[in-house]
């Protein structure tokens, strides 16, 4: 069996949720943290190194949103082909 997998990441997104759409010098009235659409990564990556690339890939946010804050955040998601 040739199954491989690929690695698709999503972020948070500021959204401006006020219904009048007010921003004052880059900040809104109201706004909410989203996450985006599922995006691909990383493709065709073997069962045997699935694992390790994931725990990659989550170290590596780890590191991101202890310098830049919750904005950084990403999820991860390994699916098969």
């Amino acid at each position: 069996m040739n199954e491989t997998f690929d690695i698709y990441t999503r972020r948070l997104q500021l959204v401006n949720t006020d219904p009048l759409r007010r921003c004052y010098n880059g900040c809104h009235f109201s706004s909410d943290l989203v996450w985006t659409n599922w995006e691909l990564l990383e493709p065709n990556i073997k069962p045997d190194r699935i694992k390790r690339r994931l725990e990659f890939w989550k170290e590596l946010n780890d590191y991101a949103v202890s310098q830049r804050g919750k904005s950084a955040k990403l999820e991860f998601e390994s699916i098969a082909r």
